[in-house]
């Protein structure tokens, strides 16, 4: 199917997938919590079930990695996309082993693949599919918490705009349990979706990706400031990357992460220009067509003053035109969703039929 078919699956139904590029590293130990607040950009929640959304530093304050962090029982989960696909699980654990030996914590550290799989239901109505699974409980679980449903773990949390849930399933149950979704999804129309499709729908709702760094070379070094992600960080602590972090924060940032939207295609690395002044502003961080709005949605890395919406810039001389713009470019169909009001199957009724079937039920 193509990425255009998924992308509108994850917007008006709900897409399925088998996130591989998630590594999931569980850390335990009397010094689990310690270890974790020094390795993480924010301190990770003592209250089991809620999750924090965090970064991992390198020392020089790049990321190394986008991460969910949340207890279990005793040990903490790291739920993260690291700095490249092939080391995945492998690149997390070491980078942790490493800083768990500078910081000298009781901790142990290892890695959760042979143990669970990863799956994925994005979309307007992917509560609908979630609670045909794990019951309505499903309703009431907010943003960034965690439910445990006897072996099944259910994250809520998603990077497409819409209503996201990831669920950590036992290996041996998973095809089972994949199987199940897919039953319960068929009435839904929902669709077996892609990385790639994820991915559009991260950047039409300025979503940060991983993959954004690592496909544009020049990237690699960003810092939280230049990708307006310091909402992630919080500077009274200390943890890895702090100091350079403080240093940059000081010195004050030169560029800054900006949304763009043309009507043609762009390629990663483009430089950009002022046209009226032949001027280099900055360069293309990450692009796609967007089959939601029908044209190229964008990301660019801009000087910081020309680093802000309604700036008409352009790529080489003579090169295609774009729009700087404030994000999100969406209007997501989950906003206007109500799980104890509305269904896939009444998606089309307006407020007065909804309420007459409400009554009606009601009745019945």
């Amino acid at each position: 199917m193509s990425v255009a078919a998924q992308v509108a699956a994850l917007r008006s139904s709900a897409g399925l997938s088998r996130p591989t590029h998630i590594a999931v590293v569980r850390v335990d130990g009397p010094d689990a919590l310690d270890f974790l607040q020094v390795v993480s950009t924010q301190s990770p929640y003592v209250r089991e079930g809620r999750v924090r959304h965090t970064l991992l530093l390198r020392e020089d304050a790049s990321v190394f990695a986008d991460a969910f962090i949340v207890k279990v029982e005793e040990a903490f989960l790291v739920i993260a996309e690291g700095p490249s696909e092939q080391g995945g699980e492998q690149e997390i654990v070491a980078w942790l082993e490493t800083s768990r030996e500078r910081a000298n914590k009781q901790v142990t550290i290892h890695g959760t693949q042979a143990d669970w799989v990863a799956l994925g239901v994005d979309g307007p109505y992917a509560w609908e599919v979630v609670v045909g699974l794990l019951g309505p409980v499903v309703l009431g679980l907010p943003y960034l918490s965690l439910l445990r449903r006897e072996d099944i773990l259910c994250m809520r949390a998603g990077k497409t705009g819409e209503y996201g849930y990831l669920l950590l399933v036992p290996r041996a149950s998973a095809a089972g349990v994949e199987a199940k979704l897919v039953e319960i999804g068929a009435p839904l129309d929902v669709m077996s979706v892609t990385r790639e499709a994820l991915d559009v729908c991260a950047l039409e709702s300025w979503h940060f990706s991983m993959r954004t760094l690592r496909d544009a070379g020049f990237a690699s070094r960003l810092t939280p400031i230049e990708l307006q992600l310091q909402w992630r960080v919080a500077y009274t602590r200390d943890f890895v990357g702090a100091e350079a972090l403080r240093a940059r924060r000081t010195e004050g940032p030169k560029a800054r992460v900006t949304c763009f939207t043309a009507e043609g295609p762009i390629a990663t690395g483009e430089r950009i220009q002022l046209p009226s002044m032949g001027l280099h502003v900055g360069e293309v961080l990450a692009a796609c067509d967007s089959p939601t709005l029908g044209h190229t949605v964008g990301s660019a890395l801009l000087d910081l003053r020309f680093a802000h919406p309604h700036l008409t810039l352009s790529t080489a001389p003579g090169g295609l035109s774009l729009r700087t713009c404030t994000a999100s470019l969406v209007d997501s169909r989950s906003l206007h969703v109500d799980p104890h009001k509305h269904s896939y199957a009444t998606r089309g009724m307006g407020p007065a039929e909804l309420e007459l079937l409400a009554k009606e039920r009601a009745i019945s």
